[in-house]
């Protein structure tokens, strides 16, 4: 095997985690640097974080937007693009890289100026689209996006994507030559759960112990179909009057969601509880009685595999590439997304069918311990390294 020196561009990276997208990175690049291969990351600064450290074998460079302003976001990127630029030029006289391998839009013109710059060929993956997050292109700003995105998809040599769903999306909405795109899914690490300390108890701490509990957390962000969670809960909740809905994340619907959980005299039921730490999320996984992923767009939706890895009954929306993780009745349960009473029927079935549940529980886990190993995802990614290095090498 040939070693690669791969630099990598990606505006999220733990401890920063947006959405999925810096877990991803950060599971990925681990695996590509213990199967042998060097590892350089290029991301965005975070107080309290060094500038540079070696972790995990990989190397680890954040660097300050050059527009300090984080309001005005769209800017702000591109304040961090040309910081990006203007860093990787100085390693690039250190190291010799093989390839560049770009995470989204957000590090499009990076990419682009240093494969031409400095001649590496360029990977990249769209973990999801401007067009998809908002059913169509509606504003000034995410047809801005939308064209970075376009752009990025022409300038690369290869593209990695996570779902058959999201193959036909960039496919069709990003007019990606279908010879170039690669479908790889997101992975989950199997230890995952190793992590989390055994006498951290978030039923303790949330006062849980005597209610059913359901978990979702995400970005709150419209996307995600936290409404149909509120919508559903009324009903369940006359059915079963200790369940209770927790749901973690934070984004700029959660004021609103909160708001309306209030309104509707529902905050006993329904805790939208913000930000919570990597530990406390992965307590609520194992300690809950239920995974809900409500989704009306999701690319892949990693937080299924968390859900199943946990041995937990996990229902999701049949959209996207959840639709692609789940098989109805046995890993896992669909319901249509955005229907609250179908969302509310899958939960009864669960609640009312504990056994078979469990064993549906236990095939899911069966299923993403097979199917979702970061180590084999690797080993399929490093595949696209060396066929685009050869054709880089060889003028093909």
């Amino acid at each position: 095997m040939e070693q690669k020196r791969i630099l990598i561009l990606t505006w999220e990276y733990p401890p920063m985690l947006v959405g999925g997208l810096g877990r991803h990175v950060y599971e990925l690049s681990k695996a590509t640097a213990e199967a042998g291969h060097i590892v350089h990351i290029i991301t965005t600064h975070v107080e309290d974080s060094l500038c540079y450290e070696h972790m995990d074998t990989v190397h680890i460079h954040r660097v300050k937007s050059r527009y300090e302003d984080k309001t005005n976001f769209y800017r702000w990127i591109g304040g961090l693009n040309e910081a990006i630029v203007q860093y990787a030029e100085r390693l690039c006289k250190e190291i010799t890289f093989d390839l560049i391998h770009a995470h989204d839009w957000l590090v499009c013109t990076a990419a682009k100026t240093l494969k031409q710059t400095q001649g590496f060929p360029l990977i990249t993956t769209i973990h999801a689209t401007e067009h998809g997050r908002n059913y169509g292109i509606h504003t000034s700003l995410q047809w801005e996006i939308h064209m970075k995105e376009k752009e990025l998809v022409q300038e690369a040599d290869a593209i990695i994507v996570c779902s058959q769903y999201m193959k036909q999306e960039v496919q069709t909405i990003l007019e990606s030559p279908p010879q170039k795109l690669f479908v790889f899914p997101n992975g989950i690490d199997e230890n995952f759960f190793c992590y989390a300390k055994p006498s951290y108890s978030v039923r303790k701490k949330y006062s849980l112990d005597s209610r059913i509990l359901v978990f979702s957390i995400g970005r709150i962000v419209n996307e995600k179909g936290f409404y149909t969670v509120i919508e559903a809960a009324p009903s369940l909740i006359k059915k079963y009057p200790y369940i209770i809905f927790i749901i973690a994340g934070k984004g700029p619907m959660l004021d609103v969601y909160r708001n309306m959980v209030m309104e509707r005299e529902l905050q006993h039921f329904i805790l939208f509880v913000g930000h919570i730490s990597e530990e406390e999320q992965r307590a609520f996984l194992q300690e809950s009685d239920i995974v809900v992923v409500p989704s009306l767009y999701e690319p892949f939706g990693i937080v299924a595999l968390e859900g199943m890895l946990a041995k937990k009954p996990t229902i999701v929306s049949d959209v996207g590439g959840l639709s692609e993780i789940v098989k109805h009745g046995h890993n896992g349960y669909k319901a249509e997304p955005g229907n609250a009473d179908s969302f509310m029927q899958q939960i009864e079935t669960v609640l009312e069918n504990k056994d078979s549940a469990q064993c549906v529980a236990q095939k899911g886990f069966d299923l993403v311990r097979q199917e979702y190993s970061w180590k084999k995802i690797a080993i399929d990614t490093i595949k696209i390294y060396d066929k685009v290095t050869y054709k880089s090498r060889n003028g093909r």
